[in-house]
């Protein structure tokens, strides 16, 4: 892996054909941009040096988050750039490991690490370190939709490791055949065969409301346009905290005169006492609330995973399914379904479809509203469920099975009525990416932690000489 490549084109080469994946007007294409952008970062590793490859590295990274998290300088002003730059810098670390992967052992040990490598640095950062972020993965840049039985049984970190095998091989591998077979038959594994369609066994009517900030009264507005829009509805949702507190009595009072089941977003207020001398402290659960028929609360959940930076109240203490009449169906809150953490234990408890209550403000802008639509519908096609995402200000989406689109809302969209008759058959099945994904994790940060001890070691001989 010497570098017989233009370090600047290896550096262009990376967040090009991966923007190029993500805005594919083939979306059938995606799996081989991604396999080239992630070439492009194997080229990088195998520079001079690892400080060399992992400040490419980390360019490379500014060039996919910073064009695609540029919302974030609204958000957090001059913060963002600090953000940007810890995002990226999972790039620099895997480039500046292998590099050392190869040049302190043999080269297949570089082949064979890098997809292991590759997997568990993007599981830590997306799910295990403090500041979680699982936006902008490899799987993620893949629409899923148009996907294959391959990526829906790999899941987005087993896919995106499968890509990274394809790149070592294409850029590592001595023989010529080697790198063709790679380059060209494993990201098809993610295309082919076509998921299967799904034949239901019962129909669910369902109708959600585009609502940010408003009153009670525009809220049952809006359930009253969407029950005139689709009568038919047995189910409504609301977006995430469409009002503050438990369920109002006047939400409660429509639902009990249409005998409609309803799911809210609102908050749950909880009384902590940290230490008997201190007094004691109120806080609140953001939460989604179940209500029935009969105007009564039958179930409610609480966010795992508030977003950081803001006042999203306490994490989850549990996380239940709602035995519903429909069958068990899992509830995360808008952030939640970032998390294969959160959706992965929802779905050993055999949901039949997911519901999404989200609140994405339409100051962030259109992207970050698409971003957080496709992941929604990623976990659609991971888990083989309908997924019902409603949000503040779109865009709104309700899925099949397949993950593939049966309602959408725009953006911002307020008082839009989003419906469906969505197809219900078996229970989630779980990608087979999680435990492999968790073990990953300890050896990269295993390989990467030997890999900064021996740099320093052998910086601090070469400055003793």
């Amino acid at each position: 892996m010497k570098p017989r490549h233009s370090f600047p084109a290896a550096l262009l080469l990376v967040p090009a054909a991966w923007h190029g994946a993500y805005y594919c007007a083939l979306p059938w294409l995606a799996p081989w941009l991604v396999t080239v952008s992630l070439a492009g970062l194997c080229l990088l590793a195998g520079g001079n040096s690892a400080r060399k490859a992992f400040y490419g590295g980390v360019l490379a990274g500014l060039g996919i988050m910073v064009p695609h998290l540029w919302f974030f300088e609204g958000i957090f002003s001059w913060l963002a750039g600090l953000l940007w730059l810890l995002l990226a810098v999972w790039h620099g670390v895997f480039a500046a490991t292998l590099h050392w992967v190869h040049h302190r052992f043999r080269l297949s040990w570089a082949l064979l690490s890098a997809p292991f490598l590759w997997m568990g640095l993007e599981f830590f950062r997306s799910e295990v370190w403090t500041l979680r972020f699982a936006w902008l993965t490899t799987g993620f840049a893949l629409p899923a939709e148009h996907m294959g039985m391959g990526f829906a049984r790999l899941g987005v970190y087993g896919s995106g490791a499968l890509l990274m095998a394809a790149a070592a091989l294409l850029v590592m591998a001595r023989r010529t055949s080697v790198r063709l077979c790679a380059g060209i038959i494993l990201p098809a594994v993610l295309v082919f065969p076509r998921i299967s369609p799904v034949f239901p066994e019962s129909m669910l009517a369902v109708a959600g409301v585009q609502c940010e900030n408003t009153s009670h009264q525009t809220l049952i507005e809006g359930l009253d346009n969407a029950l005139a829009v689709s009568p038919e509805t047995q189910l409504f949702v609301l977006p995430e905290y469409a009002f503050q507190g438990p369920v109002p009595e006047p939400i409660a009072t429509w639902c009990r005169t249409h005998q409609r089941w309803l799911i809210a977003g609102g908050t749950k207020p909880v009384t902590i006492r940290e230490n008997p001398g201190k007094p004691k402290q109120s806080t609140w659960f953001n939460t989604a609330w179940v209500v029935g028929p009969d105007g009564g609360t039958r179930h409610d959940q609480a966010k795992s995973m508030p977003i950081q930076f803001f006042q999203d109240g306490m994490p989850a203490e549990v996380r239940q399914a709602w035995d519903s009449p429909w069958g068990m169906t899992g509830i995360c809150i808008c952030y939640d379904q970032n998390y294969r953490r959160v959706t992965d234990d929802l779905a050993s408890q055999g949901i039949r479809f997911l519901c999404i209550p989200t609140m994405d403000l339409e100051d962030w802008g259109a992207h970050q509203h698409e971003l957080s639509r496709r992941l929604g519908i990623t976990r659609s096609v991971e888990y083989g469920i309908p997924v019902i995402r409603i949000a503040s200000s779109g865009y709104s989406v309700i899925t099949n099975g397949s993950g593939q689109s049966l309602a959408g809302g725009s953006y911002p969209g307020q008082g839009e009525i989003v419906a469906a008759s969505v197809p219900l058959a078996g229970p989630a099945r779980l990608p087979l990416d999680r435990w492999p994904a968790e073990i990953a994790v300890w050896f990269a940060m295993t390989v990467t932690a030997a890999s900064m001890v021996d740099s320093f070691r052998t910086h601090r001989r070469r400055h003793r000489r």
